[in-house]
């Protein structure tokens, strides 16, 4: 019985280092900011909003994949391995910069930013996501930003109306617009219209023309510039599918 007794008193002494260090190790858990899952939030929202423009898209290689991503701010491309997503399969990493905001102790409003890693896993059967991955060392890759033509319909319209159906005229008001040279343009007329394409990507199209009318603008739909549809020529914005949209 005296045994018993012993060990039921000795057991909880032994614990009591356990204890302790397990105590000393909570209490020397890093706190985290309150702004810090927040921040996180924001990093996972940006790379849901990648991974659905790869669908949106209809991409399928590694550049190209890495170069979309690679147009989100506060996204920078670590690793890209594979070819294209039906033979090889594409693996992706990412750094996403998220930015969050919390109140501290205090009731101070309190702003931060968390760098996330996450693992996109490309084909060739299936796709996949891991979030938080320990981040690889090294420099981003480098992604070349696309030209924008953000703003440029208004101008061009007024460009157009001030220069009439005059194709001379027409391509001198296109270059005063002073676009990024990275941006194609296309002049061509016809049948006293002359019209205008100008193309930043493959789904940043605006198409103009003017004669009789007046000056129109027109940016067709993203499926209506999907691969293998509506080419973003001067040629489609003299033709009668200009201002269409697909019903």
């Amino acid at each position: 019985m005296r045994t018993r007794i012993l060990l039921a008193v000795a057991a909880p002494v032994a614990l009591a280092p356990l204890l302790l260090a397990g105590g000393l190790w909570w209490a020397q858990r890093p706190v985290e900011p309150a702004w810090h899952d927040n921040a996180v939030a924001d990093a996972t929202e940006t790379a849901d909003r990648i991974q659905a423009r790869f669908a949106r898209d209809h991409l399928y290689k590694a550049a190209d994949y890495a170069h979309t991503a690679g147009q989100e701010p506060g996204v920078a491309v670590l690793q890209v391995h594979g070819e294209t997503h039906w033979q090889t399969g594409v693996t992706l990493v990412l750094r996403v910069t998220g930015h969050g905001q919390g109140v501290n102790g205090k009731g101070m409003v309190i702003e931060g930013d968390v760098q996330v890693c996450f693992r996109f896993r490309l084909g060739p059967e299936r796709d996949g996501r891991d979030d938080g991955i320990d981040c690889p060392s090294g420099d981003p890759l480098p992604v070349r930003p696309d030209p924008s033509l953000s703003g440029v319909d208004d101008r061009l319209k007024r460009a157009l109306a001030a220069a009439g159906p005059d194709e001379v005229a027409v391509r001198a008001a296109v270059d005063g617009l002073g676009l990024d040279p990275a941006v194609r343009r296309e002049v061509a007329a016809a049948g006293g219209t002359v019209g205008v394409a100008l193309r930043a990507t493959q789904y940043d199209c605006l198409l103009a023309r003017v004669g009789p009318k007046g000056a129109q603008t027109w940016r067709p739909s993203h499926t209506q510039l999907a691969p293998g549809e509506l080419p973003c020529t001067a040629g489609t914005a003299l033709s009668s599918q200009f201002g269409r949209y697909p019903r």
